[in-house]
């Protein structure tokens, strides 16, 4: 393996500022890295069972090392981010004898951090967490900046709290165990940045989509992680409750979130899904005259290198009636991510229904 310094991105929220640290091997070394927070109280590793049969070396090591922690198992897949499964994580800590002063370790991929990030919001009124994200899409979106939920049956992430991690540790190392499909789809939040704020990335995928895939260019990798990583340190700096600029973030997300709730979590992976809304959301910035001929263009062959499966059948009126209940529709207003040149993402509050339907055209 390369050797690759690590690099520490700053996410500054006043009393509630924190490290990101983007390294290969970080989790080799986990136990030196997590020790100014081990007073000896309870931790706790939420992980999923491939995560844990993988990687449970790193968890010995720490046990090795004196830190009290216990590993706590959720599904591996989007059927855990619910209220069900956040009860049964809240009842066996407090067999685990968890208090106040416990740690909660998320070490896996978007689905652990959400669900361990509101597990800590809520438990005894809130204690630490840390998050270890395992796949891509955690790594450069979902780890960072605090979100943390659950979904309902009408939607994904209706329920939920900003609540910020005390650190987030990127181990790119940890993604070469991952299968293809996970990588391709994780890929989907890296090129969104690419979309709202920096062309560099979207270049990158241009011309080096296969080498990133592949996952056989340590320092490309790591310099696009760590791109993905102070962009959203930066939005979430600016705007932590998403009242205007963190909104940039949803780019792809609207339309994307209804095509995961159409087939009940189960069919596509989030970025996968998130994939087909960037398609839809980049036609309508086309049709709005944001993007012009070249530049949908570009947008569309980017997005069309990704390996993605059938979206299968999708009624229109399934979709409108999710996006409906979109977090982001307030007083009946939606605000819609769109982008204005590749490289700038804008918020737009006048995308109709026809809109959103005509979109469908591009993922048909």
């Amino acid at each position: 393996m390369t050797e690759l310094h690590s690099q520490v991105i700053p996410l500054e929220l006043a009393e509630h500022s924190y490290d990101i640290t983007v390294g290969y091997g970080l989790k080799d070394s986990l136990a030196q890295t997590l020790k100014p927070w081990n007073q000896g109280q309870k931790w706790v590793v939420l992980t999923q069972q491939a995560i844990f049969d993988i990687y449970r070396p790193v968890i010995d090591a720490l046990q090795s090392a004196g830190y009290d922690i216990s590993p706590i198992i959720v599904p591996g897949d989007e059927s855990a981010k619910n209220i069900k499964h956040a009860e049964q994580v809240w009842a066996q800590m407090v067999e685990l004898g968890c208090d106040r002063s416990s740690i909660l370790l998320a070490m896996g991929g978007g689905v652990v951090g959400d669900l361990g990030g509101f597990v800590a919001a809520t438990y005894m009124r809130g204690i630490p967490f840390i998050q270890l994200p395992t796949t891509l899409l955690a790594m450069v979106d979902s780890s960072i900046g605090g979100k943390t939920a659950v979904n309902l049956s009408a939607g994904k992430n209706l329920v939920g709290a900003i609540y910020q991690p005390k650190a987030v540790l990127v181990d790119p190392s940890f993604l070469e165990t991952l299968p293809k499909r996970n990588v391709i789809s994780s890929l989907a939040e890296a090129v969104k940045y690419g979309f709202i704020r920096d062309t560099s990335i979207f270049d990158t995928f241009v011309t080096r989509y296969a080498d990133l895939v592949a996952l056989n260019d340590q320092a490309l990798l790591a310099d696009v992680i760590a791109k993905s990583c102070n962009i959203k340190a930066q939005i979430v700096s600016n705007d932590q409750f998403e009242n205007g600029e963190r909104k940039l973030l949803n780019f792809g997300h609207t339309i994307g979130h209804a095509f995961e709730t159409i087939q009940e979590y189960g069919g596509l992976y989030h970025g996968e899904a998130v994939l087909y809304g960037m398609k839809c959301a980049s036609y309508i910035s086309h049709k709005k005259g944001l993007l012009d001929d070249a530049e949908f263009n570009a947008a569309m062959d980017v997005l069309n290198k990704f390996e993605l499966p059938q979206l299968g059948a999708v009624e229109p009126s399934q979709v409108l009636e999710i996006v409906g209940h979109d977090k982001k529709n307030i007083n009946g207003t939606l605000s819609f991510i769109l982008v204005d040149g590749i490289g700038n993402g804008v918020i737009n509050t006048e995308v109709t229904p026809e809109d959103i339907v005509e979109s469908l055209s591009a993922v048909a």
